[in-house]
């Protein structure tokens, strides 16, 4: 905690001293603009950013035991301009790194989501190291290098307000299946979007899979290609429309794997071939003005497979609501608000039957936060969750999770 109280201590006398220099320029970032030294290097076609965050959280009431703990993630790096710096037209290079550390409390939660999403691979790691080109005037976009899926598929800019990893990132439950490559676990991979008209979009990419991809010793700098590796295929739609004034985005997608072999559960048999079904939609259903950002949206996800003997959770839906400005002189605050429901398969049930005596039926998350814009560089969200049925037994009691997200822009 004592460190958590340093980085909060940081955060608050920043935003006292700084906030009248708002309109200087990097005046969104804690460390400024280097005495201009940041705007040069970026007209030269540099630039450097960190973000830092982190969240505290504590099992008040129900699941296994009481706990509390705190985490952290720090990611940073720079991108390179190579039209500026080497005359290379529309072509960016990307290099970042990652460092994760503390502990999470979900053990003693019992449930199958992450109640503190930051927590994953706590470790230092090499991340991106990716080099995208833009052609025909930008409607076509090539990305390749060490990258992860979730980088460009199955996300939206409302998933990163929750605490709990339901939906942070993605719709976790592609990702459960360990077919998904997430951050801050980069392999090799590349992806393809093509600007179909101004309103849609359809984007292609190909990854690498190996079962030894999620290991965090590795750190990122395992660069091998091994003949036993197999191939994640992503396809996503994007459609971007205005309806009646406001703006709406759906997109649906596929995830197809070849050549990587799965454990089936409570068998000795494995599939070397699996297919996730995703989709997405958003609207803001109120505008307090014309043209403006704030609001109500609500969203909606899904994510389907049929493929039960492998899928911990074969569907998953996600209902949210995020609301931007609620109160008063607070433009820039967030409201939100996400009601999780995962359905575990009936042969992962068996097996744990097997194993254990206990079945597994279903587990809910509801989530309520309120993030305080202290700065343009700087927010804290206390944050509330409800997990039903952890773990999907009912073994375990409900549980009630009460935490706080901070973070910060270097």
């Amino acid at each position: 905690m004592k460190k958590s109280s340093i980085l909060f201590s940081t955060v608050i006398a920043g935003s006292l001293g700084l906030s009248h220099a708002w309109a200087e320029p990097y005046a969104d970032r804690l460390t400024g603009d280097w005495s201009g030294t940041r705007t040069e290097l970026s007209d030269s076609g540099v630039e450097f950013f960190a973000y830092y965050n982190a969240i505290i959280a504590s099992n008040v009431s129900g699941g296994i035991d009481r706990e509390s703990n705190y985490a952290g993630d720090l990611f940073a790096g720079a991108t390179f301009d190579f039209e500026k710096l080497l005359g290379w037209e529309a072509t960016t290079f990307s290099l970042t790194g990652i460092e994760r550390h503390g502990s999470d409390i979900t053990p003693s939660v019992g449930s199958q989501y992450s109640t503190m999403q930051l927590v994953g691979g706590q470790n230092t790691f090499l991340y991106n190291v990716t080099l995208e080109k833009l052609f025909a005037d930008g409607d076509f976009s090539l990305k390749l290098g060490r990258m992860t899926a979730t980088d460009d598929f199955v996300g939206s800019s409302f998933y990163g307000y929750s605490l709990n990893n339901a939906v942070n990132g993605q719709i976790r439950a592609v990702l459960f299946d360990g077919v998904m490559t997430s951050y801050p676990f980069a392999i090799w991979g590349g992806r393809l979007k093509a600007k179909i008209s101004e309103k849609s979009a359809l984007q292609v990419g190909v990854f690498q899979l190996t079962h030894e991809m999620w290991d965090r010793e590795n750190q990122g700098v395992d660069f091998s290609i091994d003949s036993e590796d197999g191939v994640s295929l992503f396809v996503q739609y994007d459609w971007t429309p205005e309806i009646a004034g406001k703006p709406a985005r759906f997109y649906v997608g596929v995830n197809q794997t070849f050549s990587f072999e799965m454990d089936e559960f409570d068998s000795t048999d494995t599939t070397d071939e699996f297919t996730r079904y995703y989709a997405h939609a958003d609207y803001q259903v109120f505008r307090e003005s014309a043209h403006s950002d704030e609001g109500l949206s609500l969203f909606l996800t899904l994510a389907y497979t049929s493929q039960e003997e492998v899928a911990i959770i074969p569907l998953q839906s996600t209902l949210g609501a995020h609301y931007k400005g609620l109160l008063p002189g607070r433009p820039d605050d967030r409201t939100v608000f996400f009601m999780t429901y995962g359905q575990f398969s009936d042969d992962y049930s068996d097996a744990l039957e097997t194993s254990t005596g206990d079945d597994a039926d279903y587990e809910m998350v509801f989530e309520l936060g309120h993030r305080i814009q202290l700065t343009k560089y700087a927010y804290i969200q206390p944050d509330v969750q409800f997990i039903k049925n952890p773990g999907g037994t009912g073994k375990i009691d409900d549980a009630v999770v009460v935490g706080a997200q901070f973070g910060f822009s270097f």
